[in-house]
């Protein structure tokens, strides 16, 4: 009985130590997964938009580190040189700094609904081709 004993409390030990080991291997993975995120967030654009209603206008903020490049901005499926009640500023290649924006003043009126979804596509340092899609309300 009592070799037993001793075999089975050896048993749970070395159970226990695997255990151990598994699960720091499995913590030091998602940290490590972790970091590579906050280091790829460092370098990355970051877009957000947002109708204001007084004045009435449309934000696109970047909250990232860096800057985002050959921005497209899709308003309910349209390029937004086509979107109704939106005046576009001149020049078609929009940049936006780290923690600046743009705005487009909004006009509208019964004929010129409220915009309803926006689509915006970027580059920045840190790949081609992000996207950002959502909903726009007042």
């Amino acid at each position: 009985m009592p070799k037993s004993l001793e075999f089975w409390a050896l048993i749970i030990s070395i159970l226990a130590i695997g255990i151990s080991i598994f699960t720091w291997f499995r913590s030091h993975k998602i940290d490590r997964a972790r970091r590579d995120d906050e280091e790829r967030d460092q370098n990355s654009a970051v877009l957000r938009a947002h109708l204001e209603r007084d004045p009435g206008k449309l934000v696109v903020e970047n909250i990232g580190n860096s800057e985002a490049r050959n921005i497209s901005i899709r308003i309910d499926n349209n390029p937004i040189l086509e979107a109704p009640g939106i005046q576009v500023p001149d020049g078609r290649n929009y940049i936006i700094g780290p923690h600046s924006h743009i705005s487009f003043r909004v006009s509208l009126t019964f004929q010129i609904p409220v915009p309803q979804s926006i689509e915006i596509t970027w580059d920045d340092d840190d790949s081609t081709g992000k996207n950002y899609r959502n909903s726009l309300s007042y």
